[in-house]
Parts: structure tokens; sequence; C-alpha cells
């Protein structure tokens, strides 16, 4: 057993749990009007550009995923418009006037994640292992500039059998409490529960 983070409000996004089953590139326009960190959940742009690196769909950088559909994946790697390593796509980037940056993102369709929840108004429980929650980003998808991590959580009000929400909550991390008023966040084993590729058949 390690250290129990259920009672540390601690969010640092949705990081790729188990093997990465597959990753792809993705463009992001200039001048995003969201940030763009590591571990960030981010959605299909809903098409493909001309970049230096060849044709590339992009990411929906004008509004953050909250309850939105396809979303594809988490950001395992942020380049900016050079493809050199950078720690974040900021809002407002400008890139090359064309590209912001690239993203390299996990987007298989069952590709499992962990994430925090975020202990709003009550705490994700047993009873609600298999159930679907919400994402919460927070302003713009504003995380941490000094690592470029992520703050995305799950939200935990959420959590509802209702199909179309963005999560399924698989089950708690094995080192954390989950469900008590004192260990409100929790660590959850999820999965994209409103994948694009699996919405539009490509995916597995």
């Amino acid at each position: 057993m390690g250290r129990d983070y259920s009672s540390v409000d601690a969010a640092f996004g949705f990081e790729p749990y188990g093997p990465i089953l597959r990753t792809s590139m993705y463009a992001v326009y200039t001048a995003p009007v969201i940030n763009v960190m590591m571990n960030d959940l981010v959605r299909h742009g809903g098409t493909m550009i001309s970049t230096a690196q060849g044709y590339l769909p992009i990411i929906e950088d004008s509004v953050v995923p909250d309850g939105a559909a396809d979303i594809v994946g988490s950001v395992v790697g942020i380049f900016d418009e050079n493809m050199e390593p950078a720690l974040y796509i900021a809002a407002t980037e400008a890139g090359d006037a064309n590209i912001a940056g690239y993203v390299l993102v996990a987007d298989h369709p069952q590709q499992l994640f962990l994430a925090q929840e975020d202990g709003t108004t009550a705490a994700i429980d047993l009873a609600d292992c298999g159930m679907n929650a919400n994402i919460v980003s927070g302003t713009i998808c504003a995380g941490d500039t000094n690592t470029g991590r992520s703050k995305q959580e799950i939200a935990s009000d959420t959590i509802s059998a209702t199909a179309a929400l963005n999560v399924r909550c698989i089950r708690p991390h094995e080192d954390d409490t989950p469900a008590d008023d004192t260990n409100c966040y929790c660590r959850w084993i999820c999965m994209i529960n409103e994948h694009h590729y699996l919405v539009a058949g490509d995916g597995i």
C-alpha cells in the first residue's frame, strides 16, 4: 500500500493508467482560447489541417471540454510550433501564426486513465463503480504553469447512470479510500465514455 491521496486535493488531470495503447499527434491552432496542459482530456476539433508535420487533426481549442462529446484522449506530450518540447501551450499563444503547437494524445478508445474526483457535494462511493461522470477543467483549462500539469478532475456531483457523460468510473485506485466525508478526493481509474473514435466507429 502506498500513500492514501483521497484526503488531499491535488488535481493532476487524466494520467494514462497501465499500458498506453496508442498515441497520435494533433495540431493546436494559433491563439487557442484555452490552455493545453499535460494530462488534459481534449476533444477532436472536427477537421484536418496542413502543417509542417503533414496533415494532422486539430483539437477543439475554443471551449473547455466539460460535458462535451468527441473527447479523444489525454495529452501525453506537448511541443511548440517548431516541434521543440514545451511545458504547455498557453491560451492566445501565436506560434507561427498558423499553429500554436502540437500535442501527442493517448487516444485509444479503451485507454484507462487515473484522475482525482473534486469532492463537490459528495464523494463518489463504491456503489457508483461503473457509473459515468463529467469532467471539470476550470476556467480556460488553467493548469499548473510551473509544472505544465493539468488541474482537470472528475466532477463528483455529476456521477450518474446517464449515458451522455464524459468518463466512466471503473474502480478506485487501490491505495485510496473512496466515499468518506473526510476522503473526498479519491483517485479513480476511468475511461472515456464519450470517445470520438468509438462514436465514429473508427477506433479499436
